[in-house]
């Protein structure tokens, strides 16, 4: 279809589309981790990589097992382990065994991995403040409340734990 019908058609696909909260939501994500990644880089976290935050926004500050940082990340166990294989190289997570489970891993952070993630919470925050300063602090906070009420009603296992 070729036109300015067909122009005009996708135009308002196209701006459909746009209004998704998915693609609103992907491209957040991508947003704030590329942010978070380049200050935490600036702050001397050099190794960190923008594919870590999905796994590490994913790990229990007590640990999680593979199994389910795959079910979170809705990945392969495979892929889990290879990104967990990356992530323990640049000094960020250990593999533990898992005491309940003799063929189990346990991922958890290292000191550094700690370190790393409390000045990521700091950097998300300061983050979090810029968006504030767009939509006002009560816009932002309504967001969150609104976004925690979805998530604690469709997603109950998403929360955090050993898995």
């Amino acid at each position: 279809m070729d036109g300015p019908e067909s122009k005009a058609t996708e135009a308002e696909f196209r701006a459909r589309r746009e209004k998704i909260l998915l693609r609103q939501l992907v491209r957040l994500f991508r947003l704030m981790n590329d942010e978070t990644v380049a200050r935490m880089q600036a702050r001397g976290f050099g190794g960190l990589q923008p594919s870590y935050p999905r796994l590490l926004g994913n790990l229990d500050t007590e640990g999680t097992r593979i199994s389910g940082l795959a079910r979170r990340m809705g990945i392969t166990r495979q892929a889990v382990a290879q990104l967990v294989k990356e992530i323990e190289a640049a000094g960020f997570v250990e593999r533990r065994a898992d005491p309940e489970d003799g063929r189990g891993v346990i991922v958890a952070f290292t000191p550094q991995g700690r370190q790393g993630l409390a000045t990521a919470v700091e950097v998300m925050a300061e983050i979090e403040a810029e968006y504030a300063g767009v939509v006002g602090q009560s816009g932002l906070d309504e967001l969150k409340r609104h976004l925690k009420t979805i998530l604690d009603r469709f997603d109950r296992q998403g929360g955090f734990g050993m898995d």
